[in-house]
């Protein structure tokens, strides 16, 4: 069952959903929570991702501006929110762009929205723009919204793998 503002804003307060900084009242609406952009980028400078291979993907790490970023047509970036979110056993997180940034043509994730039961940290976003002209980006911009929903009970495993603890956005790693 998808989680309503009244029992988000309940696991906060009990700071057994953790989100830093705490969300704005304004950041939270009727069933999920408005989540920023991050300032920092990370592009792939390869032009070949060996999937099996690849041991280190060559990068570059963009900073947005104030003055912003134009996202190009097609272009993909790595990037993360500003928040930590610390997700508890029990519960599970999915995030969705943001409905006027999807509408300007942005997309934030490659159908890897789900944040696992156990999960601690900045969330990572796949960047993409869909459309065929710029886009302007800008740093803390509400970019995403996270959505909660009811375990049927707690996981055996909850999630500790290669993500956890990542400290911003995180690019392609080989299993």
């Amino acid at each position: 069952m998808i989680l309503s503002d009244k029992s988000i804003i309940r696991l906060l307060q009990k700071k057994e959903l953790i989100i830093i900084p705490y969300p704005k009242d304004s950041d939270i609406s009727c069933n999920h929570i408005n989540l920023h952009l991050n300032s920092k980028l990370i592009k792939y400078k390869s032009k070949v991702l060996d999937l099996y291979r690849a041991k280190k993907v060559k990068t570059q790490e963009l900073l947005i501006s104030e003055k912003g970023y134009k996202l190009k047509p097609g272009e993909f970036l790595i990037g993360s929110t500003t928040e930590k979110v610390t997700i508890p056993n029990g519960l599970f997180g999915l995030i969705e762009t943001k409905g006027n940034i999807a509408r300007a043509g942005i997309q934030i994730h490659n159908t890897d929205g789900h944040i696992a039961p156990g999960f601690s940290d900045n969330i990572t976003l796949e960047i993409k723009n869909n459309s065929n002209h710029s886009i302007i980006i800008y740093p803390n911009i509400a970019f995403a919204q996270i959505y909660f929903f009811k375990a049927t009970s707690k996981s055996l495993k909850p999630y500790n793998s290669k993500y956890q603890n990542q400290k911003g956005g995180t690019t392609y790693i080989k299993d």
